[in-house]
């Protein structure tokens, strides 16, 4: 469907020839005389981009045609396809002529003579794959000498040629109405969410130790049976000391009955002792054996192998080291906390901030976050409030809210880390219809907003603009821009650069 009504530009050069006369676009030779006038023309549909470029037309002449095709897919140059022209008039097609294949990446290059005097209806098409873009380019008179609308070009247009934006990151948009809601940003922090969080614990009083093969950094990832650090008891405190005695005793016991067997057994052979005596004394060693058992499985787990003489601490959960709440060294008691291991599957994003009006942030919804770098992502429709407003405390007044965040593509990129401060992106309010164009259409040049606006293919001009709220990938336009021009929104620096640095005007297709 072509986009006809808007922005589409049928430019006039002065009377000394095309805006590309120092282009050089492989035209045929012409006599050294003054050009007559020349038309540029500029269309859109929703896949392709027509820039062309012809003299004004004259009964029965050859036109020399430039167009260049570009797919707005990618941005890129059409590498193949046919091009048609037709002059159409209210009853019928009065001339037509058809190009297959490029001359250039981009570029369909051809001749064909125009129809009679008169004034048709000029349209152009694109077709590949079956798929036909169709340009209406407006009403052209065909006359000797020849016309063409008188349109002027804007000053100060910026010329950035075809081949330039087929080769850098680039793109435009329209400016368009949009609802737009309310951003407001507001500080956080990336921390395991609270559910998904373990922590470890010492078993018993002791120095904890970390683990000199590792570092223990919040941040860190461990897997589950990572050894993250050891308890070497205090040797001299009550509890060790029964455990290793209980060890002893049991063991000396054992010990004696195996001895008291030894010399028991030969004598039941002998007749000289009852049976009875012998299984007395094995059932007595089956509990000495026991005991054994319990009193060193409870001494091992101090010195267990690995825990450099005391108890090894091991991670249980696969994750990441949220924090590390014990020193290397420090003592500790029974069951005080050690580390805090969260694990991947939820991230919470904890945000702290000077309480606000409660209905400031009625409605509101994470929509985003930026990252220290000035990166923005998008969190995933499924991230929430793990409240419905924020916890405020009665005495600083500080606020915490927190967002649990699913699993998605900004987490499989590693983009959001444990430990990253950031900023917390916010919708609120209820949208209102404004003029808005792509956020990176925007760029801050000497500390001001610009657009740069596509005058035709291969002309920009440089608005200054004041900007609005701003939701999501959109932010509003309040002066600078109207509905429906069509702004740079990738390479619009590349455009800056190019008017500040002069465009090389001379090059072939």
């Amino acid at each position: 469907m072509v986009s006809a009504i808007v922005a589409a530009s049928l430019a006039l050069s002065s009377s000394s020839g095309c805006h590309h006369h120092d282009h050089d676009h492989d035209h045929p030779p012409v006599a050294e005389e003054a050009e007559g006038p020349s038309l540029a023309i500029t269309r859109w549909t929703d896949r392709s981009e027509l820039f062309v470029e012809l003299p004004a037309p004259e009964p029965g002449k050859p036109v020399p045609y430039h167009a260049h095709i570009t797919n707005l897919a990618d941005f890129q140059a059409a590498s193949k396809g046919t091009f048609r022209v037709r002059w159409r008039t209210d009853t019928g097609i009065a001339a037509e002529a058809t190009q297959e294949g490029v001359k250039r990446p981009g570029i369909f290059v051809f001749e064909a003579p125009a129809p009679g005097a008169g004034v048709y209806t000029l349209e152009m098409e694109y077709e590949l794959d079956g798929k036909k873009d169709v340009f209406d380019c407006g009403r052209v008179t065909v006359a000797a000498p020849p016309t063409a609308p008188e349109t002027e070009e804007p000053s100060g247009a910026i010329t950035f040629l075809k081949e330039t934006q087929w080769k850098v990151p680039f793109a435009t948009a329209w400016a368009e109405e949009r609802p737009l809601a309310r951003e407001i940003e507001l500080p956080a922090i990336v921390e395991p969410a609270g559910s998904d969080q373990l922590t470890l614990a010492a078993p018993t009083g002791g120095r904890f130790f970390h683990n000199p093969k590792r570092q223990l950094a919040e941040g860190v990832r461990v897997a589950k049976g990572d050894v993250l650090g050891t308890i070497s008891p205090t040797v001299a405190g009550d509890d060790f000391n029964r455990l290793t005695a209980a060890v002893e005793e049991a063991s000396l016991a054992k010990g004696q009955i195996e001895r008291e067997i030894a010399r028991v057994e030969p004598m039941v052979e002998k007749g000289l002792v009852p049976e009875r005596r012998l299984v007395e004394l094995r059932n007595d060693l089956e509990t000495q054996s026991a005991r054994l058992r319990s009193a060193s499985g409870r001494v091992g787990q101090v010195m267990a192998p690995g825990g450099e003489g005391g108890l090894a601490v091991k991670s249980t959960l696969e994750g990441i080291l949220a924090e590390v709440l014990v020193p290397n060294g420090e003592p500790v008691l029974a069951g005080a906390p050690l580390l805090r291991v969260g694990g991947t599957d939820r991230l919470w994003l904890r945000s702290r901030f000077v309480a606000k009006p409660a209905g400031l942030l009625a409605g509101a919804a994470p929509v985003g976050v930026r990252l220290p770098g000035g990166q923005r992502i998008e969190l995933p429709p499924e991230a929430r409030f793990v409240s419905g407003a924020p916890v405020v405390d009665a005495r600083s007044r500080v606020a915490t809210w927190i967002v649990d965040v699913p699993p998605g593509p900004s987490r499989t990129a590693g983009e959001l880390r444990v430990g990253t401060n950031l900023v917390l992106l916010l919708r609120v309010g209820a949208p209102e219809t404004a003029i808005a164009v792509p956020r990176e259409a925007v760029i801050e040049i000497n500390t001001r907003p610009y657009v740069f606006v596509q005058v035709d293919g291969e002309h920009f001009v440089k608005r200054a603009v004041e900007v609005g709220r701003t939701d999501g990938a959109w932010v509003q336009i309040v002066s600078g821009v109207a509905k429906g021009e069509r702004v740079v929104t990738r390479g619009a620096f590349d455009v800056h650069l190019g008017a500040l640095m002069g465009t090389v005007e001379s090059h072939r297709h």
